[in-house]
């Protein structure tokens, strides 16, 4: 009785909802109190054409921008700016952020020059001037490959990775701490800008190097309560740790107005271990009311305290930022922006310095593949300028928290690549440079002209060339990784080569291919010959005379590895064309079976069945002979 009432006040409830009407003011409500989910659900049934108002468009704009739905926030920025030109320049970098992160770098750049014509002083715009011309897809490969580091939810977030002095790692997660649903309903404290759970600090443990593969907890104490706990890194001594959270967690701040509508304004905070917990958590005192501080990071010898930060910044963006430390990490000098050779104007935050001091940072600065994208800077060298870390780090999308240990090649990244916020394990990619040359087995001749593919364990293309006169790769591959390498050539068995790197002599290898003898396949332009493959009337089944038809065909194919075809499979004419259509098609499909069970890849293979629409033999009256041979399948060479 109680679910049935339970269900029909739901099913009322849900009737009510689907019947009222659209609401601006509820919609105004939603977006006040940043609940973007909602206030986009509601702008959207305020859309009315070309008579809705600009205002909808805008605040539907920014909803999906603060939902990180790009492509939804590129089309309404664009119809505000189409409805009212004279919108503020904000608005055209909203688009431009938002165009960049869809790929569209020539529709940014036009946009972008409008911005720059409206706010010509803006830090933004005199670096847009001075890189007009910076396209990603002109920018090198990285030097690093990505891959699954183990730490990730398959539901939940990752996020904000920092590296310690030990082997604990710091990270961040809304994944739950509840097992049971219950539970999360009742007790579970959301995001009010996402609906999901709010952000905790887990640390984890490196198992192997090799394997990424790690237990991880989240903190204990009064450091993960009811707010948004963001990125943390651990002082040398591991007994503080120094983490960003709402600005809101501090009872001080909450008069703020900023802070007290908690619009995503962070302070960094400090908290002590006691025993296995964290405690006494109180504000940095460098930190004022009203500006964000964000992504916390302290240097290996504990002298200083990197972050990234809006204070006294007019444009609101983040700079990155450095502090002195003091007295076993308790108090601290003045901060120090890092000047204009690394901020411009644009958002630069998530610092870390490598032991080699080598700065990396996340900025989503002009001329990168759109979001943020992790650049690298030299502090050693007072000549260096940041330098984006190329095709492979980065992605259209967010990049950030590149964090690396020099000593053991190997680091983390956090990224929303795939549509959420993970992370990933990032490693060195080495450029090796082979000799390889190709030889005729039976006459010793050198062989050009071939495709020689190189593949990782997981059977991921690293490298693919057609070489023609020279024998030199130059390889980018995987540092110490487990690869391999085929060999293909027109007339010549394939020849896979397992483990390469321990094959090779100083870098040298010779590779012998067999000769295929003249096979028995005719040819009639780029048609293959074979007897008639028949089909019994009304039957899709390979018959056994044609069985030795298709094995010839399978035999060639397996010699040319390299050799695509399409199988046109046919009816005759009796019955209606729709019957005979779908007829064709499953003896299209029964013939690409019968060669991918013996051993032909599928992805060779194209099938069609064309019904009776090509009769090989035209005839209105058809005999049983010539039915029977309108019955069949061709072969046709795919040519690239």
């Amino acid at each position: 009785m109680k679910k049935l009432f339970v269900f029909v006040i739901s099913l009322l409830t849900i009737t009510c909802i689907s019947k009222s009407k659209p609401s601006i003011k509820k919609a105004n409500k939603y977006f006040e109190k940043l609940d973007y989910q909602n206030a986009k659900i509601e702008y959207s049934r305020l859309l009315r054409g070309t008579r809705t108002p600009t205002e909808i468009y805008l605040k539907l704009a920014i909803c999906y921008d603060k939902l990180n739905e790009s492509v939804q926030a590129t089309k309404f920025y664009a119809k505000s700016l189409e409805k009212d030109p004279s919108l503020g320049a904000e608005t055209n970098y909203r688009l431009v952020y938002n165009m960049q992160k869809n790929g569209r770098y020539e529709a940014a750049k036009a946009e972008m020059k409008k911005f720059a014509s409206k706010k010509s002083e803006d830090l933004k715009s005199i670096y847009f001037n001075d890189h007009i011309d910076s396209n990603p897809l002109k920018l090198p490969k990285s030097e690093f490959y990505i891959e699954e580091s183990g730490l990730n939810h398959p539901i939940y977030r990752s996020s904000n990775i920092s590296l310690t002095n030990t082997d604990t790692i710091l990270f961040v997660s809304n994944r739950t701490k509840y097992d049971n649903s219950l539970f999360r309903k009742l007790f579970e404290i959301e995001d009010k800008t996402t609906k999901k759970p709010n952000t905790d600090i887990y640390e984890a443990v490196v198992i192997t190097k090799s394997d990424p593969t790690y237990e991880n907890i989240r903190l204990r104490g009064t450091i993960n309560k009811r707010f948004n706990d963001r990125q943390a890194t651990m002082h040398p001594s591991n007994k503080l740790i120094y983490f960003s959270s709402e600005s809101y967690r501090n009872r001080n701040f909450r008069k703020h107005p900023a802070v007290r509508k908690r619009d995503g304004n962070e302070s960094l905070f400090l908290a002590v271990r006691k025993g296995k917990k964290w405690k006494k958590i109180k504000v940095l005192p460098f930190v004022e009311a009203g500006f964000s501080y964000v992504d916390p990071f302290v240097s290996s010898d504990g002298k200083y305290l990197y972050y990234a930060s809006n204070q006294g910044l007019k444009g609101g963006n983040l700079d990155l930022w450095r502090v002195e430390i003091f007295n076993d990490g308790v108090d601290f000098g003045v901060p120090e922006n890092l000047g204009s050779k690394i901020n411009t104007g644009f958002v630069e935050r998530a610092p870390f310095v490598s032991d080699e001091q080598v700065l990396y940072f996340a900025s989503d600065r002009w001329g990168g593949f759109g979001g943020l994208d992790i650049y690298k800077l030299n502090l050693k060298d007072s000549n260096a300028k940041p330098v984006n870390m190329g095709k492979g780090i980065n992605t259209a999308k967010n990049e950030s928290n590149f964090v690396y240990n020099t000593k053991l090649n190997f680091g983390f990244l956090s990224t929303d690549r795939i549509g959420k916020k993970d992370i990933y394990m990032v490693k060195p990619i080495c450029v090796i440079k082979f000799v390889i040359n190709v030889f005729d087995e039976e006459t010793k001749a050198k062989l050009t002209e071939l495709v020689i593919e190189v593949t990782d364990i997981n059977k991921q293309v690293s490298y693919d060339l057609e070489s023609k006169a020279d024998s030199l790769l130059n390889l980018e591959i995987p540092c110490k990784k487990h690869i391999k390498a085929s060999f293909k050539k027109q007339g010549y068995y394939y020849k896979e080569i397992d483990d390469l790197l321990n094959k090779t002599i100083d870098n040298s290898l010779e590779v012998y291919l067999k000769p295929i003898p003249k096979s028995s396949i005719v040819f009639k332009d780029n048609e293959i010959v074979l007897n008639d493959i028949i089909f019994d009337f009304d039957d899709a089944n390979i018959t056994e005379s044609s069985k030795a038809e298709l094995s010839k065909l399978v035999q060639w194919m397996q010699e040319n590895p390299t050799i695509k075809i399409k199988i046109i499979a046919h009816t005759d004419n009796v019955g209606n064309a729709e019957y005979n259509l779908l007829l064709s098609e499953k003896r299209a499909k029964s013939t690409l079976t019968y060669l991918k069970n013996n051993g032909i890849d599928e992805r060779r293979v194209e099938a069609i069945g064309v019904g009776n629409t090509r009769p090989k033999i035209s005839c209105k009256d058809c005999t049983e002979e010539d039915s029977r041979k309108n019955r069949r399948s061709e072969f046709i060479l795919i040519l690239d």
